[in-house]
C-alpha cells in the first residue's frame, strides 16, 4: 500500500472517530476514502479503534449466517469492537438518548469465555466452544457514523466494517449457565419498543448457531493476529430485526425462559 492510499484510510479513521464524540452529525464520506478490500476496512477499524482509546471487553460479528450475507451482499462475517464505555451490564437499565440518536435496536444472543481460546493452527469448532461459554440474553444498538450516496453493495459492506460493524453500544443481561439443549434457530425472542409491535425474529436459516458464530469470529480475529482472553464478551449477530428508538422511548426484549432486557432511553 502506497503512503498516498495509506494516509486517505487514516483520514477516514479519523473522521469515523471524530463522529464518535458528536452522534447527531454523521460524516459525509467521499467515495475516494471508501476501502477497496478488506484489508483496507480493517486497517480503518483498527485505526479507528487506537484514536478512540475507548477501551474493549469483546468483539461483536455480524452476517453469520450464509442466507444473512446474502442477503446484505456480505462474503463474509462481519466483525467489530465492543467498548467499553458503550456496554452495559443487568437486566435494567436507563441510558442517555445522546449516545444513540438514530440507533437501532436489535436482540442477540452472546457469551462469555470461561476460558482462553489460544491462537493454534487447527481452527476452533463450534462444539469445543460450547465448553467454554457462558450465554447472556444482549442488544445491541446499532448504527452508522457515516452517510454516504449511490455506494454499492459492496462498499457499503466494506464501510460498515470500516465503521466498527456498525456497532455502537451492548446491553448485556443475567448470564445463563445451561443453555447448550435450545433450539437457537427457531427460539422466539418478543422484542419491542415502547410496547408497540413485537420485531420479526430471524429463524431457521436467517440465524445461525450461536456456538458456531462464536468459532467463526475467533478463527477470523486469529487469521489477523487477535486472540481473545478469558472474560472476554462475543456477540454473535442480529437474531430480531432491529428496530429504530427515540428519546423516551423503552426498549424490551424478552428472551422467554432466557431471561428479559428492559432499557429506557432518556
Amino acid at each position: 500500500m502506497d503512503k498516498t492510499r495509506k494516509s486517505e484510510l487514516v483520514e477516514l479513521a479519523d473522521m469515523l472517530a471524530d463522529s464518535w464524540f458528536d452522534p447527531v452529525n454523521p460524516v459525509r464520506i467521499d467515495s475516494r476514502f471508501f476501502p477497496v478490500s478488506r484489508a483496507e476496512a480493517y486497517l480503518v477499524q483498527d485505526y479507528m479503534y487506537k484514536t478512540l482509546q475507548l477501551g474493549m471487553v469483546g468483539w461483536k460479528v455480524g452476517a453469520t449466517s450464509a442466507k444473512m450475507r446474502e442477503i446484505d451482499g456480505h462474503d463474509d462475517v462481519i466483525p467489530g469492537r465492543i467498548f467499553k464505555s458503550r456496554t452495559y451490564f443487568g437486566s435494567h437499565h436507563n441510558l442517555p438518548i445522546k449516545y444513540f440518536p438514530g440507533a437501532r435496536a436489535e436482540a442477540e444472543f452472546a457469551f462469555q469465555l470461561t476460558a482462553k481460546p489460544h491462537l493454534r493452527q487447527t481452527p476452533w469448532t463450534a462444539s469445543e466452544m460450547e465448553t467454554m461459554l457462558v450465554l447472556h440474553p444482549a442488544i445491541e444498538v446499532i448504527g452508522n457514523r457515516f452517510t454516504i450516496e449511490g455506494a454499492s453493495k459492496l462498499e457499503n459492506s466494506l464501510m460498515t466494517i470500516a465503521d466498527n460493524g456498525g456497532g455502537i453500544g451492548f446491553i448485556f443481561g443475567e448470564p445463563v449457565e445451561d443453555w447448550q439443549g435450545i433450539d437457537y434457530r427457531q427460539h422466539i425472542i418478543k422484542l419491542t419498543v415502547s410496547g408497540g409491535p413485537p420485531a420479526d425474529n430471524f429463524l431457521g436459516e436467517m440465524r445461525c448457531y450461536p456456538a458456531q458464530a462464536a468459532a467463526d469470529l475467533v478463527n477470523h480475529l486469529a487469521s489477523r493476529g487477535y486472540e481473545l482472553e478469558q472474560g472476554d464478551f462475543i456477540s454473535t449477530g442480529a437474531a430480531s430485526v432491529p428496530q429504530p428508538f427515540s428519546a423516551g422511548d423503552y426498549v424490551h426484549a424478552d428472551f422467554g425462559g432466557l431471561g428479559e432486557i428492559k432499557v429506557t432511553f432518556e
